[in-house]
């Protein structure tokens, strides 16, 4: 490890967040988190706690605002937590995973309006700066390499993605771009508390084997649901636990900023692999990969319109069949493999999902 950093880290309280905040942490950087929600900051202390962090009052500080504030509040704040200007480096972790547009102008107003506001803070206060994004900012790509560089602007499959491609254009060459994969709970635990993208898949069909139930109606070994998508396409997944550390591992060295890294799995599981998998664990049949563009099976009665809805979400993820190009990643961290995605680890993840019912429950 280099040298101690003192971290701006954005985002502390969710998912990915309190991973990089229990890394940083564990590796003996100062960390302050901005945060808005008392409740969620002390949901985050908790978690700290339940693993033994931190190990030292003097290496965590928190303090309260927005982040679309930070530029305008930045010199109050510091006037108000005493040691604040000492941050040297910017950890962005903020952002909205909504994948459509809503009301509110989310995910654009927090992924792309944190990156122009966080640039023009920078201005006031220098840092080294680090910004998450994902992988698939390259947009709809069929079983193409994608390497590790600036993309041009893509056909996206959501509006989240093209928010990540647009705050990305106002850093490049500027910060180091992390860009992850499919993001799903810890490798050995399970634990979860976001259960969007590859997840919808599991949660649908746990939906229709609920609504199925033992009903004579149906037919579950033969249900007749043609998906348009191949099978041997994947969806890039990796765990929360190992994005953290390979990203803080990863800032901590200066040879490795203002580069771009995909954190992804090198062996990511196929379509197929994956409604094997399903239909084994919720005792159904009769899916089948149609090939990409593909009429989608339409639903015929109440149970099939249920569960297309959740569906629908999720077709163009399976129709996106980019591979990722690890060429920076695997040379920074040479010694940290990615976990191995069996049935045994997918199933840990969809229990913990069930357990705590899809995020609906407090766990």
């Amino acid at each position: 490890m280099g040298r101690s950093m003192t971290v701006l880290l954005t985002g502390a309280t969710g998912f990915l967040g309190e991973y990089l905040l229990a890394e940083l942490l564990e590796r003996g950087h100062s960390v302050w988190c901005l945060y808005r929600s008392e409740p969620r900051k002390l949901d985050t202390i908790r978690f700290l706690s339940s693993i033994g962090l931190p190990r030292s009052a003097d290496s965590l500080h928190w303090f309260q605002g927005e982040i679309l504030d930070a530029a305008d509040r930045w010199k109050s704040w510091c006037q108000e937590y005493q040691g604040l200007e000492d941050v040297d480096t910017l950890l962005n972790a903020a952002a909205s995973t909504r994948l459509h547009l809503d009301a509110y102008g989310e995910p654009l107003r927090t992924n792309l309006g944190s990156a122009k506001v966080l640039r023009k803070l920078v201005e006031i206060k220098p840092m080294q700066v680090h910004l998450f994004s994902t992988a698939y900012v390259c947009g709809l790509i069929q079983g193409k390499l994608m390497y590790e560089v600036d993309h041009p602007r893509g056909d996206f499959v959501n509006v989240y993605e093209e928010s990540k491609w647009e705050a990305e254009q106002i850093w490049m060459g500027d910060a180091t771009i992390l860009r992850p994969a499919v993001i799903v709970g810890h490798s050995e635990t399970g634990r979860c508390s976001s259960f969007s993208g590859w997840y919808i898949l599991f949660q649908a069909v746990h939906l229709l084997d609920r609504l199925i139930g033992d009903s004579s109606e149906f037919n579950r070994h033969d249900l007749r649901i043609d998906i348009p998508a191949d099978p041997e396409g994947t969806i890039n997944m990796i765990s929360v636990d190992w994005v953290a550390k390979a990203a803080v591992r990863i800032i901590e060295n200066p040879e490795n900023h203002n580069k771009i890294f995909h954190l992804t799995h090198p062996s990511p599981p196929t379509h197929q692999w994956t409604l094997d998998l399903i239909c084994r664990r919720f005792n159904l049949n009769g899916f089948r990969f149609a090939g990409v563009g593909s009429p989608f099976t339409q639903p015929r009665n109440r149970v099939e319109r249920m569960v297309w809805r959740q569906m629908q979400t999720i077709l163009l993820h399976f129709s996106n069949d980019p591979l990722f190009d690890r060429t920076n990643t695997e040379r920074a961290v040479p010694d940290l493999p990615a976990p191995v995605i069996d049935e045994q680890r997918v199933k840990k993840l969809i229990d913990y999902a069930i357990e705590v019912d899809w995020g609906q429950s407090a766990h």
